[in-house]
């Protein structure tokens, strides 16, 4: 017998008769006697394999891979491992019994070597395999062989959030206004190469009834995109400083509404239907939507005043929507200035001189006189060219009001009230550019006369 062969044979002979013993205290029954057998085959394998076979080789799935830059150059210069193509690997490894007998694949890790990662791109790189608890062996193989590891520094860029909604619909009648997001922006933060490129972002939120009023809702789908492309962040690589927003969609009734004008300092007897059916406005109707149907009622929609002394052949009015439209509301016509032009066509202009002696004062105190300081003035006369060709100074009464005057002495400048009789399409314009008249009158209080005694007497 061979050396060699000594220490196996010595090792055998010895667990055999440890066998043999402790089989003498088993009752000598089949059953006993299979059990003995089995027990005596395995410690015989085991014994005879740990003597011939001292090393072993082992294969273990799912070994994570990990990415580690502490005190690396790649860490030194901000760089982070962004994508990794793996995440486990197959290895196999070869050691003593002793040392890997025991070894499951969460004792492992397969390590990416990083000494020669200096920029900003995409690595191959070698794997080294180690045991977490420091126990050495030889690898023997790694699938794949090597993993692809992206490297990019992290940034922060806050970026405008826009509202997006599925299936916005209203019911009948009624329109969406600009939907409010709060907060409007979001900070998105990861890999350089990949923030560089978003260039909007969207809240997502989806509806299923069409709405008839407001609606106040949360929005927690982040949508980012690349001009019109979405950035896909299926790999986890962005984060947010938040992830839910709230939507402000407003609803309005929406109604078209004829429009129409209100008249002031018309003569009493104008026939102000007669003088509006004569106006030419730029567009008749307007297109408006209201947060309340409270529009519904309306059956014009006055969008300003025309002030009859302002009022000559071809003149025209210019009112902005902005003052006249319902509070709240939209301008779905997108008519900002609506233009009402006066008749010219049939309409004549005629000045007409007033006398000052002709000037009555109505409600005058009765210790005043008054008298106009000029001789008269002229007045112009529009509308109807049939009735202007037959008005004359007659058909006309000029008249101050003195239902304010304070009681003193001296020169007043004061507004000149005229009537027209018997015609109902003719109305005063202001000449050289004035609306009211105004003209200059002396108010003189009465000295009354000393009392005479002997006439009182006699």
């Amino acid at each position: 017998m061979s050396d060699k062969k000594k220490p196996v044979k010595n090792k055998l002979d010895s667990v055999v008769n440890k066998v043999s013993n402790a089989g003498e205290s088993i009752l000598t029954s089949d059953r006993s006697l299979t059990v003995l057998s089995i027990l005596l085959g395995v410690i015989i394998w085991a014994v005879i394999s740990v003597a011939q076979f001292p090393n072993i080789e082992r294969k273990y799935e799912n070994v994570p891979i990990k990415v580690d830059l502490d005190g690396s150059y790649a860490q030194s210069n901000s760089l982070e491992a962004v994508d990794v193509s793996e995440e486990t690997a197959t290895v196999t490894i070869r050691g003593t019994r002793a040392a890997i007998g025991n070894l499951k694949s969460t004792d492992l890790v397969a390590y990416a070597d990083i000494d020669n990662v200096m920029m900003a791109k995409t690595y191959d790189l070698q794997m080294d395999v180690r045991a977490s608890d420091g126990r050495e062996f030889n690898v023997t193989s790694i699938y794949p062989s090597t993993v692809k590891v992206s490297f990019d520094k992290i940034i922060s860029k806050e970026i405008e959030v826009e509202p997006m909604v599925d299936d916005l619909k209203t019911a009948a009648g009624y329109v969406v206004g600009d939907i409010q997001i709060t907060p409007a922006t979001v900070t998105v933060t990861g890999p350089q190469e990949i923030v560089n490129t978003i260039t909007k972002a969207g809240a997502k939120l989806s509806l299923e009834q069409p709405l008839t009023s407001m609606y106040e809702g949360s929005a927690t789908e982040l949508v980012l995109y690349k001009g019109n492309t979405v950035i896909s962040n299926e790999k986890k690589q962005l984060t947010f400083d938040r992830e839910q927003f709230s939507l402000n969609i407003p609803v309005y009734f929406r109604q078209t509404i004829p429009l129409s004008v209100n008249i002031i300092n018309a003569p009493s007897n104008l026939d102000t239907e007669y003088f509006k059916s004569r106006l030419v406005f730029s567009i008749d109707e307007l297109d408006i939507a209201s947060p309340d149907d409270k529009i519904r009622s309306l059956e014009t929609l006055d969008i300003g005043t025309i002030n009859m002394r302002e009022v000559d052949v071809g003149s025209v009015f210019e009112f902005s929507a902005e003052n006249f439209l319902p509070q709240g509301s939209i301008n779905m016509s997108n008519a900002d200035k609506i233009t009402v032009t006066c008749p010219s066509e049939g309409i004549e202009k005629k000045p007409i001189a007033i006398m000052a002696k002709d000037i009555q004062f109505v409600n005058r105190p009765a210790s005043f006189e008054f008298t106009p300081i000029a001789s008269g003035m002229t007045m112009y006369l529009v509308g109807d060219a049939e009735q202007i060709a037959e008005l004359s100074s007659e058909d006309i009464t000029a008249q101050i009001d003195l239902i304010d005057f304070d009681k003193l002495e001296g020169d007043h400048k004061m507004p000149v009230d005229f009537i027209i009789s018997s015609y109902d399409k003719v109305w005063f314009t202001g000449g050289d550019g004035v609306a009211t008249p105004k003209i200059y009158v002396t108010a003189t209080k009465f000295t009354e006369l000393p009392i005479n005694e002997n006439t009182e007497a006699g």
